[in-house]
């Protein structure tokens, strides 16, 4: 001691100058002097290092309270504070103070040191320190306190990340959540992690609660839809399937991760290192479960109902991918749901094309013959055309089912088309090569490697190997029925080839290992070969969908346009040009042989109501048969049905009944099918087949029925013969042939007979109008009234004109104006001159808008039933002027009686004229716009050769021009 006490004497005085080139002797080897004083340890460390604080603190402020007791402490060497930093970051711990003896109570300092100022940054025990010093823990009597360390923590993790209970966290089957174990009973648990507050122990563990918890909520949600059996389809079941396989995969990585080493050395970056690690695996964990409505935000009794539909299941997950491909997700969690989109939706795009018959050739011919075959060449088949239930139309989707979002729009419009043209396209030809293709098609499946993509966009089909799994890729299943052969040497038929798996030997599957170790390395091989990006040519999921489905689209616009031609085949039965002139001729009375006939049958223009014109020796000998006394007498009785045939109201009864009027009809309908050409502007088609067919089998579908009409509300008056509606009972039907009722319609045929009954109406008027002409041509009616008798020529005059009028006006323009231009369409269509029709629906919705025209044009819509109340009005005052002629010819009406009649009437007549003058003009100016843009349109299309039609209410300028042209009606009044 005295060596080193002199030392310290000769530098503190500064007496040798040469003692300064020696080395500074360090703390570390300084043992202080007992002072002659009892000694307080604790209470001398603590003045100590008060002391050495204050010191520095008030170094230009001295404390005299402190400068007694500094004295009595020797002073220590100092350092400057370059060398005292770079020696305490180079050196260690060799400036620490490591004398440990009795006087020393803890080391207030760790021993290594650190390049941070961030406190959280320093060792955990500082850091915790500090937090409790500043934010000790609140006491809570609620709640109870587990401390754990590191390892115990991480031991336990490995359970809990799986979903298993662990013995820190167990498993609540009631919130589905892990709750924490080994505190008190009956209070909640707080883990602290050692060394880490509250805070962020909790902010540690989330990650690996809420992997464990999804994973389980997972599981429980895969076991309750399985147990829906009810409710379970081939999609909820692809989709369960390839859930479950998801699931172990996850389960396979939770496994492989730092966690699964059972000796886990802890450092200070083990649970930080951990707990990053299986940070993507949380993001795909909390994606599942959001699309499986099972997130943390739900408790089990706020989970939504989920009844499971197909449609619903496969756009909630497209959605869900499409949305990671527009976030740029990870790589792992965007081919998860590419996975989960590839496998759910497998089995219902194969019933999408099933429904329009997409599928090899094989499979496609195995079907068609498993199917009635209908043959359409065999002469008067209608058993095997007209016997179809309306059932058999249906198709596997129906036109107003919900698709999946993921359907282009392109497809899903042309889906419905494409499905019923399949049905009637098997019906009409079941040999058409769209139904029998001579090559593969390609495979319709969702594709996700570039090299299938660049297929795709440049061959529209798959290579046979793709780059990724091979049980999820387009691949052809295993030829079973060949293996069958080498088996036992008895092969099985193609449709029991699934029961050769029975046959196998125990354990064995045959080469196709499809097993649960077998899909979860299909699926880790589809991830890891899944593509970082989308190639160029489709960058994002709309665009590689629309790719995916542009075979299908293709397909379902070659099953139209195969159906559209076979019913522009001039040689076809069901050539759809003769079949509506068929109906133009005998509907719409056109043809001029069956309008004839008809008119002779029904209808009579004579002025003796004994007397039949025109209806030839068979009328003539059936009325001569027919005619009794008691029919003679009620001639005499009744009045003078004027303008009908009289052996309708022999029998005294209405609507006339009887084998008579059966055998009429028929043999109208017989004997106008004289011709074999039902246009008489194409002679050419007399030579074919389809027409020479059509008109034999005319007088087979074609027939009259009776309506079944209201008869006891005793307003009715269809049953009185001396008004207009009395041949409203009476209908013509015609029998289309299976295929073409897709075209021919129940609408539209309901549309024609409401024509065909106000044709006969007009024509009832017309053959009335003709018969008083006759009638006063050949007596004077009013003899002594010369006022009444001019009245009278002068209405019957305007009558005749108004009718005339009116029945050219519908024959030629509503009619004839109308339909004709259709037809022009229609064969235009089949040269190929006009791409206007692309499948047989839009000829059906051309054929009925046709139809709606002619009913406006003829003032029959319901829009219009004050102008067609007034017309229908007009005719009623004509027929009943006929009538009142017939009695006045018959004396059933004295001349001062029919007087008074005749001025009623007239002057009605001229108030309805006038209004329907007025309601006209009224109507084209409402129609004024679109009759502009039609005008517009036909100036543009001058140079076509295309006939146009009239139109609808357009057409009526036409009638007002033929009935007004001078405004006389109009200006009537004024």
């Amino acid at each position: 001691m005295s060596l080193f006490g002199d030392a310290w004497n000769q530098y503190e005085h500064g007496m040798d100058p040469g003692l300064g080139i020696l080395p500074h002797i360090t703390p570390q080897f300084f043992v202080p002097r007992m002072v002659d004083k009892p000694q307080d340890p604790i209470v001398h460390a603590i003045e100590r290092e008060k002391a050495t604080t204050l010191g520095k603190r008030d170094a230009h402020n001295p404390d005299p309270r402190y400068i007694t007791r500094a004295r009595d402490t020797p002073a220590l060497p100092s350092l400057s504070p370059e060398v005292l930093w770079a020696k305490s970051v180079a050196g260690g711990d060799q400036h620490s103070d490591q004398v440990v003896s009795w006087d020393v109570l803890r080391q207030s300092h760790p021993n290594r040191s650190y390049n941070t100022p961030f406190l959280t940054e320093q060792s955990s025990d500082v850091s915790a320190s500090a937090q409790y010093h500043m934010r000790p823990l609140p006491f809570d009597l609620r709640a109870s306190v587990v401390r754990v360390n590191e390892l115990e923590l991480l031991e336990s993790l490995r359970m809990t990340i799986l979903g298993t209970s662990s013995f820190l966290h167990t498993w609540d089957p009631v919130s589905e959540t892990f709750l924490s174990f080994g505190g008190a009973e009956n209070l909640p648990n707080k883990l602290i992690i050692s060394g880490k507050d509250e805070t962020m122990s909790s902010s540690l563990l989330k990650r690996f609660l809420d992997i464990g918890t999804l994973m389980r909520r997972l599981e429980v949600f895969l076991s309750v839809v399985r147990t829906r059996r009810k409710e379970e389809n081939a999609t909820v079941h692809a989709f369960s399937h390839a859930l479950s396989v998801v699931l172990v995969y996850l389960r396979d990585q939770l496994s492989r991760g730092p966690l699964s080493n059972f000796c886990i050395p802890v450092s200070s970056k083990t649970l930080s290192g951990t707990w990053l690690y299986y940070g993507d695996l949380e993001e795909i964990v909390v994606s599942l479960a959001s699309l499986c409505q099972r997130g943390l935000g739900l408790s089990p009794s706020q989970y939504p109902r989920s009844t499971m539909k197909p449609v619903a299941l496969l756009s909630r997950i497209y959605k869900y991918l499409d949305t990671h491909f527009r976030k740029s997700s990870s790589r792992s969690l965007v081919a998860v749901f590419a996975y989960l989109l590839t496998m759910s939706s497998k089995n219902y795009l194969q019933a999408l094309c099933r429904s329009v018959s997409y599928a090899d050739s094989n499979s496609q011919r195995a079907a068609i013959s498993q199917q009635p075959q209908r043959t359409a060449i065999g002469p008067l088949d209608i058993e095997d055309f007209d016997q179809a239930s309306p059932e058999d139309d249906g198709v596997l989707f129906a036109e107003d089912d919900e698709l999946p979002s993921f359907i282009p729009r392109e497809l899903a419009e042309a889906l419905p088309a494409a499905q019923k043209s399949l049905k009637l396209l098997t019906a009409a030809q079941p040999s058409h090569p769209v139904l029998n293709p001579p090559v593969r098609r390609p495979f319709i499946t969702w594709v996700w490697s570039t090299r299938d993509i660049q297929d795709l966009w440049s061959t529209g089909s798959l290579s046979e190997a793709g780059d990724v799994a091979p049980t999820i890729g387009p691949r052809s299943p295993p030829d079973l029925a060949s293996a069958d052969n080498n088996l036992h040497g008895c092969g099985y038929q193609s449709e029991l080839v699934g029961f050769r798996i029975f046959d196998l030997e125990p354990g064995s599957n045959g080469g196709n290992t499809f097993n649960e170790h077998s899909m979860h390395a299909a699926l880790e091989s589809f991830i890891l070969s899944f593509p970082p990006v989308l190639p160029s040519i489709t960058p994002n999921l709309s665009l590689l969908t629309n790719l995916v489905f542009s075979p299908l689209i293709s397909h379902a616009a070659s099953l139209s346009s195969a159906l559209l031609s076979i019913f522009l085949d001039q040689n076809s039965f069901l050539y759809v040009h003769d079949h509506l002139v068929l109906l133009r001729s005998h509907m719409l009375l056109t043809s001029p042989s069956f309008k004839s006939r008809l008119t002779a049958a029904l209808f009579s223009d004579t002025d003796d109501r004994e007397v039949v014109a025109g209806g030839g020796k068979s009328f003539a000998l059936s009325r001569q048969r027919s005619r009794s006394v008691t029919g003679v007498a009620q001639h005499g009785t009744s009045r003078w049905a004027v303008g009908l045939a009289p052996f309708l109201t022999e029998r005294g009864t209405w609507p006339p009944g009887g084998s008579d009027l059966s055998f009429f009809l028929r043999t109208v309908i017989v004997d106008s099918q004289d011709t074999r050409s039902f246009d008489p502007d194409d002679s050419q088609q007399e030579h074919e087949l389809g027409s020479r067919r059509i008109a034999e089998e005319a007088e087979v579908r074609l027939g009259f029925a009776i309506r079944d009409l209201a008869s006891d509300t005793g307003r009715e008056r269809w049953l009185n013969p001396l008004y207009i509606e009395a041949l409203d009972f009476l209908y013509l039907d015609y029998k289309v042939p299976h295929p073409l009722d897709v075209i021919i319609t129940s609408d539209t045929a309901s549309k024609y007979q409401r024509i065909f009954s106000f044709l006969l109406r007009l024509i009832r008027v017309e053959s009335a109008i003709r018969a008083a002409f006759r009638m006063t041509h050949q007596n004077v009616l009013f003899p002594t009234l010369n006022q009444s008798r001019k009245l009278l020529t002068y209405f019957r005059f305007v009558a005749h004109s108004f009718v005339t009028t009116l029945s050219a006006y519908i024959f030629d323009v509503a009619i004839g104006g109308n339909f004709d231009a259709f037809l022009a369409r229609v064969t235009a269509c089949r040269l190929g001159t006009s791409s206007e029709f692309t499948d047989v629906f839009s000829v059906a919705e051309a054929h009925s808008a046709v139809l709606n025209d002619i009913l406006s044009a003829c003032l029959m819509r319901s829009a219009q039933r004050a102008a067609g109340d007034l017309l229908r009005g007009c005719l009623e005052l004509i027929l009943e002027l006929c009538v009142m002629i017939g009695d006045l010819n018959d004396g059933r009406l004295q001349e001062y009686q029919a007087s008074s009649v005749l001025d009623v009437l007239f002057t009605a007549f001229r108030e309805k004229m006038s209004t329907l003058a007025k309601v006209l003009e009224v109507l084209l100016e409402k129609d004024l716009k679109s009759s502009q843009r039609q005008e517009l349109l036909l100036a543009l299309q001058e140079q076509s050769d295309i006939r146009h039609a009239p139109g609808g209410v357009e057409a009526l300028r036409h009638l007002i021009l033929r009935l007004d042209i001078n405004e006389w009606w109009k200006n009537l009044h004024s």
